[in-house]
């Protein structure tokens, strides 16, 4: 059983991260400022280089056209002031017309995403947020749990977008992960954008969102939660757990 596989399992079987470890010193951060966005970049540019997944990019920063638009927003974990992980969340919204509201996994898995898309029996739009550029940078590789504090913060923005579903471009070797995050293979391999490896396209709709929700209540978005968090929409650092 590798590290995220052990720290999935125990916290599906109710034991909480150890803060003790983990919380001290962690926050978070919505990259709305150049300062934020330069982090996000350079964890990324340090992650997928150090596994041979690109190549040097200029200024050490690895971004794409996907990071200007309006409907992307990144997250960045930082570990005692040390930039330590980010994650890309992409809102495909139905309601705002076909061309608005790109994402990348509909450019690699156009026909599956349409099926996906495809307005509700009642006609409601449907509203899609990928999970992508999900990286940790190499000095924090084997520190799995920053993965499922990444997911918190996930959690929490695709309650407050009310998205219908997620979907993830998910690496093979990382499908069992998403697996027990409820989430279902759809289509692939394919080539994903900018990075030298496959991806098979994943989803979890919103009916799942409560049993994930009941089997890993570290992911929950509570009342508490909400207004530990709120500041996150306004550019603000906001600490992990309560306590730090």
């Amino acid at each position: 059983m590798t590290g995220l596989q052990a720290v999935t399992t125990n916290l599906i079987r109710g034991a909480p991260l150890s803060r003790k470890r983990s919380g001290s010193g962690l926050t978070a951060r919505l990259a709305l400022d150049d300062e934020t966005k330069a982090d996000a970049y350079g964890i990324r540019h340090r992650s997928y280089l150090s596994g041979g997944y690109i190549d040097p990019q200029p200024g050490g920063l690895f971004s794409d056209a996907d990071d200007l638009q309006p409907n992307n927003r990144s997250i960045v974990i930082y570990k005692h002031r040390r930039p330590a992980a980010s994650v890309r969340l992409c809102m495909l919204d139905g309601q705002a017309g076909k061309t608005a509201g790109e994402i990348p996994a509909r450019r690699i898995f156009p026909e599956a995403v349409a099926r996906l898309a495809a307005p509700r029996r009642d006609g409601r739009p449907v509203r899609l947020t990928e999970i992508n550029r999900l990286v940790r940078h190499p000095d924090f590789v084997t520190d799995y749990e920053l993965v499922f504090v990444l997911f918190r913060f996930v959690s929490f923005l695709v309650i407050e977008t009310d998205a219908d579903m997620m979907l993830n471009c998910a690496r093979r070797n990382h499908t069992p992960f998403y697996e027990r995050l409820h989430f279902s293979y759809v289509d692939g391999p394919r080539r994903y954008a900018g990075v030298k490896f496959e991806t098979d396209l994943m989803a979890c709709p919103r009916e799942r969102y409560a049993r994930l929700m009941a089997d890993i209540p570290f992911l929950a978005t509570n009342d508490n939660r909400r207004r530990a968090y709120a500041g996150l929409m306004k550019g603000e650092t906001v600490p992990v757990f309560a306590e730090a």
